[in-house]
């Protein structure tokens, strides 16, 4: 073999390798979420734009040596080269680390729930309205080493009058730049991917929208629901908690359907220790209109059901800024009642709060809480981006009052 030869054949091995690891590389798009039971499931999402429509995954407990396999579907999203990967692995054991790869991808670290406490849990609202916020708050939370993050509406801001003029293609731009931000950041120390549960916000869909049915809404194709287009949903978490993911009048009404739908959830899971609603608009919120048609609405039909079943803390979003309420009942302050709890600033520009009756403590600020949840008491701790305290609250169990 002349010298020629070999710097070709040289160059041939290096050019297979580097196509190799190419083939190999993993999109830019990868995150995890739940439609079923967070305890024995996990749903895997990814998405492309290179025409690929396999959606494969290998996966296994850390205890195992051999891989499994699982297939799944993809959709492509119409007018785009966006498609949409969901592989659904089930009959997981609980509270139990696992691997898994997109074929012959990296290897990824996920968890599922245990059904008993303790449990660490995020929740905000009001997501990708700032990059330099968004990705600052995304760390901060990351670095909390949560179980999961429940993201409660406008999450990509792709709707509403300021976005009126944009483009679809901008639209779909935005949702990806989204999860892709979501996906460089939200990741442990220990590289588990943190699960995201979204709930639908005011700038999700488009202003006056009435039905998910009537027009194209990104939400309920970039994530996964029990029933298909309806967001509203309770996650059962072994027998002690049940959160209720409500949508405050975007695709569905507050009352009708929806608050008969939650009736006859928090009546069936009346013996839970911990009942939790979480929605984008406020009932009691701190900088939007206390008379908003949603938040009337949302005193009216969810709040009696709320003091009659055990609700003892409500989070909600939307306002922009940090809020903690009174304890409320029947509106007015009551030792008894409600503490609502917020308001909505994750990746946005915090906005001064109004001085109302019922904010027990305020700041123009960002915020998000975060839930420390053990047999005897849950610690309810809001946090800025800066991981500095602006405030908490302990609830004792049931029982343990």
């Amino acid at each position: 073999m002349n010298a020629t030869e070999m710097i070709s054949r040289i160059f041939f091995i290096f050019f297979l390798f580097l196509s190799a690891l190419s083939w190999a590389q993993d999109p830019s798009i990868l995150y995890l979420t739940w439609k079923d039971d967070p305890t024995t499931t996990m749903t895997v999402m990814w998405h492309t734009t290179t025409g690929d429509t396999s959606s494969t995954i290998h996966y296994k407990s850390l205890k195992e040596t051999s891989w499994e396999q699982k297939n799944g579907e993809t959709v492509q999203i119409k007018r785009s080269n966006v498609q949409v990967h969901q592989v659904e692995l089930t009959g997981l054991e609980e509270g139990t680390d696992y691997l898994f790869r997109l074929g012959d991808g990296e290897i990824h670290k996920f968890r599922t729930l245990a059904k008993t406490l303790p449990l660490k849990i995020v929740i905000g609202g009001d997501g990708y309205l700032s990059k330099e916020l968004y990705e600052k708050m995304n760390r901060e939370v990351a670095s909390k080493d949560p179980d999961f993050v429940i993201l409660a509406g406008d999450i990509a801001y792709t709707e509403g009058l300021s976005r009126a003029l944009k483009t679809y293609a901008w639209r779909v731009q935005r949702w990806e730049e989204f999860f892709e931000l979501w996906t460089k950041d939200m990741i442990t120390k220990d590289g588990r991917i943190i699960p995201i549960v979204p709930v639908l916000g005011n700038h999700d869909v488009r202003e006056g929208f009435d039905s998910p049915f009537k027009d194209q809404v990104f939400f309920y194709e970039f994530f996964t629901f029990p029933e298909k287009g309806i967001p509203y949903r309770v996650m059962k978490i072994g027998s002690d908690i049940c959160f209720y993911l409500l949508d405050s009048g975007h695709s569905f009404p507050v009352g009708g359907a929806q608050a008969e739908w939650l009736r006859k959830a928090l009546h069936r899971n009346m013996q839970a220790t911990w009942q939790i609603p979480v929605y984008h608009i406020g009932a009691y919120p701190s900088v939007t209109s206390y008379t908003h048609r949603a938040a009337r609405d949302i005193r009216k039909f969810w709040v009696p059901l709320f003091e009659k079943y055990g609700v003892r803390a409500s989070m909600e979003h939307d306002s922009h800024a940090f809020k903690r309420t009174y304890p409320i009942r029947r509106g007015k302050v009551a030792a008894d009642g409600i503490h609502y709890l917020g308001d909505g600033a994750w990746g946005v520009p915090p906005e001064k709060p109004k001085d109302h009756w019922y904010l027990a403590k305020a700041l123009q600020s960002n915020c998000y809480w975060l839930l420390t949840m053990d047999p005897s008491k849950t610690l309810f701790q809001a946090f800025n981006n800066e991981g500095v305290i602006l405030d908490e609250l302990t609830l004792e169990a049931k029982g343990n009052e």
